[in-house]
Order: structure tokens, then C-alpha cells, then sequence
């Protein structure tokens, strides 16, 4: 079986730790019967919202190392449609064995099913761009014979944390938070604008859009560039 196969073992093991991490984030979100009646009585914040974080943030993750396995066993020269469809097996995959919990979690979401709605479309498309940024990471360290561990997961925590910095730096500027999964996460809990629902969206779906048409961008070959 491929190393890159959706039921392969490191594909299987991956989509466990996903299904545990998120599972146990959803768990710790839901407050024990017995201290409902407190926390409304005293107004109290509590971490309802942690299974969303987590699972945007887990989600991707689990998409940066897919898009490096996914780089190990591809081809020499590989059609751009071809790879987003590999990508979208494990990313489909993924978001299948999750759904349950998305399902439950609806209720700790402002507006519901549509706040369930809009992170999990957000998750499936910021993923794919994540994936893609994964691959051509490695395949660049690999033809220049040198690892791109620390720069693939290097460049994600910089997605996630640098537009998250500046818009917490200032009022004026929390809009840049969509830009970033984690801020993205935040604003949906807490209640997403149009505005913000749509740069929260724009910024991976460009991004796939310049990966995808930059020339040779998946050529393997020693002479690409």
C-alpha cells in the first residue's frame, strides 16, 4: 500500500491522534452538569469554545504533515488537479471521522449549525492550502537534500500566531485576526462578521489559487525550478 494511501498505517495513525485530540478538547468543552447553574449565576467564562480552537488549529496540523507524506511518494511530475484530489482524500477523510463531534458541538456555538457550518467549510478549505504549502516545502528540501521539518510547521505557526499578534495589538487592526486560523476560530465563537467570515475565507482560497498556477510548482524533477 502507498505511503501516502488514506488507509495507510501512518495515515491510520494520524487520523487516530486527530480523532483523540479533538475528541478530548470537545470533552473538556462541556461543563459538568452540576456547575451550569453556578456559571449562569455568576457570569462566569469558561472554555466552551476550546473544541473549536483546538480543532482548527489540530486540523491544521494534521494537514502539514499529510501534504509532506503526500510529496515522499508522489511522482516525478504530477498534475496539479491529480494532487488536490489525493489531498482532498485525506482531508475528506478526516473531517468524516469529526463530524459527530462538529454535530454535537453545534450548541456551543453562537448561531448554531451555521457557526458549525462555517468552520467546517473553513477547515476543509484552509486546509487544502495548508497541504499544498506542506508539499512544495518538502519537495524544495528534498531536491535540495535537506529537511524542511522545521520550516513547513515553522511557516504554519507563523500563519497562526503573526496575524493573530497584530490583531490583538490594536482595535483598529482585529481584522487581520481572521487571517489567521486561530483568530478565525475566535471570531466565529465569538460571533463572525461578513466582513470577516469573508477575509477569513479569502486568504487560503488565494493561496491555493497561487500555488496552483505558479509554474513547476510540483515538478520533482532535479531541473525544475
Amino acid at each position: 500500500m502507498r505511503s501516502d494511501s488514506v488507509f495507510s498505517a501512518s495515515s491510520l495513525q494520524a487520523h487516530l491522534s486527530l480523532v483523540l485530540l479533538c475528541g478530548s478538547a470537545l470533552a473538556l468543552s462541556i461543563q459538568p452538569a452540576s456547575r451550569i447553574a453556578t456559571l449562569h449565576a455568576t457570569n462566569a467564562s469558561y472554555p466552551s469554545g476550546m473544541f473549536h480552537l483546538v480543532s482548527v488549529l489540530v486540523f491544521g496540523l494534521f494537514a502539514v504533515s499529510r501534504g509532506a507524506i503526500i510529496a515522499a511518494g508522489a511522482p516525478p511530475k504530477i498534475r496539479p488537479l491529480k494532487l488536490v484530489t489525493r489531498l482532498l482524500e485525506h482531508i475528506t477523510y478526516g473531517l468524516l471521522l469529526l463530524l459527530p463531534f462538529f454535530i454535537f458541538s453545534r450548541a456551543l456555538l453562537p448561531g448554531r449549525l451555521a457557526g458549525v457550518a462555517v468552520l467546517v467549510s473553513y477547515v476543509a478549505i484552509s486546509s487544502i492550502f495548508y497541504c499544498l504549502i506542506s508539499f512544495r516545502l518538502e519537495i524544495r528540501g528534498n531536491r535540495q537534500k535537506r529537511g524542511a521539518f522545521l520550516l513547513r510547521y515553522g511557516v504554519y505557526a507563523a500563519f497562526c500566531l503573526l496575524p493573530l499578534g497584530v490583531g490583538m495589538s490594536h482595535q483598529s487592526l482585529s481584522l487581520a485576526m481572521c487571517a489567521s486560523p486561530i483568530g478565525f476560530a475566535i471570531q466565529v465563537i465569538r460571533g463572525i462578521s461578513a466582513t470577516e467570515l469573508l477575509l477569513g475565507f479569502l486568504v487560503p482560497c488565494l493561496g491555493i489559487l497561487w500555488l496552483l498556477t505558479r509554474r513547476h510548482g510540483f515538478d520533482r524533477r532535479p531541473h525544475a525550478v
